[in-house]
């Protein structure tokens, strides 16, 4: 029998098959349309040697619907399928494109020759049209490798991460209309390699239609969705800052009716400026999770509401555990922690990756047992909320003792000129490491020794003056990865290189 994950796309394609589904400015594919090429596709892949449990990359210069409907054809087909949306962060596709051992490589930009076929997007639509556009039956089976994902790689060689057909499920079953409600059109804005491309499948899968917007721009983005209203959609914090920078979207986006977020710590007080500024409208919810397990935990809408309510502290937290899934902070021993003492976050679920690709020894070290260690510390509170400290590979050691970054981020940012803020460590012969900040100025605001000198004082008085970063970076807009992180390899690079003003 087929995989469900599979199976339940394609019933979903059977069922809607006169209604819209996917967009790309004046272009709008049909239901029937979509199915039938994801048939054609899978007869081509099929022929070029792509079938169940072989390899399948799928690398574009941008999003692209066509690749939409490649990540369908390979999961028709059973394929391991690795999706890389190159980017200007983009490092190490050479050792992806061999480590992911492709039967071939489809693309529309140019790829390092890794000794394997490789077919353009403008052929291999050329052969689809001339194909039989029947059904194909659904080959994946539940304990096959379904996708490929590679990590941003910022402490190092990217990573793949091998999720099966049955993981994806049981994240489809946590995510419920996580693509937002059918009767809206999904604006997909982050890449399709990563979580927008499954919020697209599940936004298909309830009837809705999807629009694929192209580089994220705040106009363009609005634009959108007044065209298409209304519109739910996925952001990164960073596109969040860039809204509210914006004078034509500081106070909302018209249309806008429902707002994931994720990806990267947000920072509390632009969260708050985002609620309050655009009022009830759009319904904010976030999603805590990474790619070796689906999602952790969610900050529900209600929890937004309170958080600007009665309970302020609630848009710190990354909120409470999604069904299904078991989480636990625990020490340096694996011992579970109390709640308010800060520990490594660990998580078990159905949704779990059976392992990073072809790294048998990483899998070990991070799967314990049926757990997953995050690489994430964060701590409970006695209400189950959970709040998110560090990366335990970004804490900042200084004379021996832990400083998580996260908490001073915030705490940066609380500075009504400063917009954004990251924080790294760099070398020092004294106390072993110092703690580096780099900071974004909010518009009409201009970056000043000043100005760096209180935002780090309200770090000094929020936290500790240990915590007090005393070196400070001044930066038009942060480097971000591929997936829209703050890249700390970046950062770390240029702190080690760079001469600062002192905090």
């Amino acid at each position: 029998m087929g995989a469900r994950y599979v199976a339940d796309l394609i019933g979903a394609f059977e069922r809607n098959g006169g209604r819209p589904a996917i967009g790309a400015g004046p272009v709008v594919m049909g239901f029937s349309e979509v199915l039938t090429d994801t048939y054609r596709l899978a007869r081509v892949l099929g022929e070029l040697g792509v079938a169940r449990g072989t390899g399948l990359a799928c690398v574009t210069d941008g999003n692209r619907p066509e690749a939409l409907l490649v990540r369908l054809a390979a999961h028709v087909l059973g394929a391991r399928l690795t999706q890389v949306v190159v980017g200007p962060a983009t490092h190490g596709l050479d050792f992806m494109l061999r480590d992911c051992a492709p039967a071939l490589v489809v693309h529309d930009t140019p790829v390092p020759d890794t000794g394997v076929a490789r077919m353009g997007f403008a052929e291999l639509t050329r052969l689809a049209r001339a194909r039989d556009g029947r059904p194909v039956p659904v080959r994946a089976r539940e304990d096959d490798v379904a996708r490929v994902t590679y990590t941003g790689g910022t402490t190092g060689r990217p990573k793949g991460v091998a999720s099966t057909f049955a993981a994806m499920a049981g994240r489809t079953d946590t995510r419920g209309s996580g693509g937002g409600p059918p009767e809206s059109v999904y604006l997909s804005v982050t890449s399709l390699a990563q979580r927008s491309g499954g919020r697209c499948l599940e936004h298909l899968r309830t009837g809705g239609r999807v629009e694929i917007l192209g580089p994220f721009g705040t106009g363009e983005f609005a634009a959108a969705c007044r065209r298409l209203a209304p519109v739910s959609t996925y952001l990164t914090p960073p596109m969040v800052y860039r809204l509210l920078d914006d004078p034509a979207t500081a106070d909302g986006v018209p249309g806008l009716a429902q707002v994931s977020y994720g990806n990267s710590p947000i920072h509390p007080e632009r969260l708050r400026q985002a609620l309050t500024r655009w009022g009830a409208r759009p319904r904010w919810r976030q999603g805590y999770g990474m790619n070796e397990a689906g999602v952790i935990c969610r900050l529900s809408p209600a929890d937004h509401d309170a958080g600007v309510g009665d309970r302020p502290y609630l848009l710190g937290s990354v909120g409470r555990p999604a069904p299904g899934v078991d989480v636990q902070v625990r020490d340096r021993d694996g011992a579970e922690r109390q709640p308010g003492s800060t520990g490594e976050v660990w998580v078990r679920s159905s949704m779990t990756m059976a392992g990073y690709w072809n790294q048998p020894g990483l899998t070990a070290e991070v799967m314990r047992d049926g757990w997953l260690r995050t690489g994430d510390l964060g701590h409970f509170d006695a209400d189950g909320y959970l709040y998110l400290d560090d990366r335990v590979k970004d804490v900042v050691m200084v004379d021996g003792v832990n400083i998580y970054c996260g908490p001073v981020e915030a705490a940066l940012t609380r500075h009504p000129a400063v917009a954004e803020a990251a924080v790294v460590g760099r070398a020092d012969d004294l106390t072993g490491e110092e703690v580096c900040a780099f900071l974004v100025p909010a518009p009409g605001h201009a970056p000043s020794g000043a100005v760096a000198a209180e935002a780090c004082r309200l770090v000094a008085e929020a936290l500790a003056p240990a915590h007090r970063p005393t070196a400070v970076f001044w930066e038009a807009a942060l480097p971000l990865t591929d997936r829209g992180k703050p890249d700390k390899r970046r950062l770390r690079e240029r702190a080690a290189g760079q001469a600062a003003s002192a905090g």
